[in-house]
């Protein structure tokens, strides 16, 4: 999982953080504060490790984070904010995890489940595959330690990818399709009616994601689900 987050960064060359939430403390993410030259405010005095020029950020084992810098994580992830003050350049927040240790009889001792409102501040939650669950030459690949210290490079391809899905994305944003938008409605009430709890904002993060899944499959571009627009 971290590999690959960091893989990612460095294929669309951005500039990358990468904290280990169990360790990380406040002032890793902001610096040292001190007061400004009039003594009116306060400025944090930053270093390569603080957070302020990063576009991407990975906070690898997040579940493993005290409860008190969690807290400090929801407005990094869903405002793009710290200490109320915006991170212009951060695109991108990631974080990563093991199951939780109630879930594995004990295999992973100090990974809690959770705060379950911070969790749902992602847009994306992704179950990664087991092992047992892997194809052969995927398993070879995982196995093969000759690229490690090489930097990703596909030649640009994925950055340029990523713009064209992007533009598209925003173009049709704006009037999203019908269909999207039902099943979206209609996912959220079952699983509400079932006994799932589903915010309001999960039910307008999937039906981003879904339109975002749409124009990344390259399916129904053409179709009568985005003709209106």
């Amino acid at each position: 999982k971290t590999y690959l987050r960091n893989a990612i960064s460095e294929v669309l060359g951005l500039e990358h953080r990468h904290y280990n939430a169990s360790l990380i403390s406040f002032d890793d993410l902001v610096g040292f504060p001190f007061p400004d030259d009039e003594k009116t405010s306060v400025k944090f005095l930053e270093t390569p490790a603080t957070v302020w020029g990063a576009q991407s950020v990975l906070v690898d084992e997040i579940s493993r984070c005290k409860p008190e810098h969690q807290n400090r994580l929801f407005s990094l992830v869903h405002e793009r904010k710290l200490q109320g003050i915006p991170l212009h350049r951060l695109v991108y927040r990631w974080a990563a995890m093991n199951p939780c240790s109630a879930d594995q009889g004990g295999d992973y001792v100090g990974s809690e489940p959770l705060d379950r409102a911070l969790a749902d501040r992602f847009g994306l939650i992704v179950q990664v595959s087991d092992w047992k669950d892997l194809k052969k030459e995927d398993r070879q690949c995982i196995a093969d330690p000759s690229g490690e210290g090489r930097i990703a490079d596909d030649g640009g391809h994925l950055a340029a990818s990523l713009a064209r899905w992007k533009a598209r994305f925003l173009q049709i944003l704006p009037h999203c399709p019908d269909p999207i938008v039902i099943y979206a409605t209609t996912a959220t009430t079952a699983l509400v009616d079932g006994g799932v709890r589903i915010s309001p904002r999960r039910a307008r993060m999937l039906a981003r994601s879904l339109l975002a899944a749409t124009i990344v499959a390259g399916k129904g571009l053409d179709s009568e689900l985005f003709k209106s627009v």
